[in-house]
């Protein structure tokens, strides 16, 4: 029976990020051995499925520099231990996820709706400069397919500025080898698009700011209270006593 935990063609996509290799590795991996494994399948052949999803998943951590997941090669029967795998992956999984999701927003912004409008307006602009200009057919859809990669990440929940940079930055490079000519109204739609990205990332880092309140501030020590010489021999005890 042949069988496949992840392809070719699924190694060649993985992210460039080791942690997101990781991720997506696994996850691929472990879809795959549960769509494998059924009642129906000989159970030789679960056992096999099982033991190469572990040797794949802990290569892929020793390669990526991923700690806390080793193939159990000192168990007796290393199948035996599949759960107990899965449960230390799932965690490593989790702490890269979370991690992830803290450094995804530092580099990505969630739009205003008023924003994408705005955006979108820009786009379409630098479309209609492109179908206007005398340019080459295959040099017109190189840059409608930076607009087209501008317009998916704009779509998203929170846009990537490393993609939606680089999509920018695409457009403008192929438009700049055009002469001035087709960049004679693309730059004000350019920087403008750049702009409303910008405004909207720093409100929103103003308003997690607010929202974490101010800074705790350390109260000052107590003072100390000086106590004063005092010469014991000085007073006489028995005046005090009234008795």
């Amino acid at each position: 029976m042949h069988y496949e935990l992840i392809s070719a063609e699924e190694y060649d996509n993985l992210p460039d990020d080791p942690q997101e290799q990781f991720v997506e590795l696994e996850g691929i991996c472990r879809r795959n051995m549960t769509k494998m494994i059924s009642n129906q399948t000989p159970v030789d052949f679960d056992r096999i499925v099982r033991m190469q999803y572990m040797t794949t998943v802990a290569s892929a951590a020793q390669e990526l520099d991923i700690e806390g997941i080793l193939y159990p090669y000192n168990a007796d029967d290393p199948v035996c231990e599949i759960d107990i795998f899965l449960l230390k992956v799932s965690g490593v999984v989790t702490r890269i996820r979370l991690r992830s999701r803290v450094k995804n927003r530092q580099y990505s912004v969630q739009l205003g709706i008023r924003t994408r409008a705005k955006i979108e307006i820009q786009i379409i602009k630098l479309r209609d400069i492109i179908s206007q200009a005398n340019l080459p057919e295959s040099k017109r859809m190189r840059l409608l397919e930076k607009l087209d990669a501008l317009s998916i990440e704009l779509n998203k929940t929170r846009l990537g500025f490393a993609k939606a940079m680089l999509a920018i930055a695409g457009f403008s490079a192929l438009a700049l080898s055009e002469g001035a000519g087709l960049l004679a109204d693309a730059p004000e739609a350019i920087a403008t698009i750049t702009s409303l990205i910008g405004q909207d990332k720093e409100a929103e880092d103003s308003e997690q700011l607010r929202l974490m309140g101010p800074a705790n501030i350390k109260s000052l020590p107590a003072p100390e209270v000086q106590k004063a010489n005092v010469d014991a021999a000085s007073f006489d005890l028995d005046d005090e006593i009234p008795f």
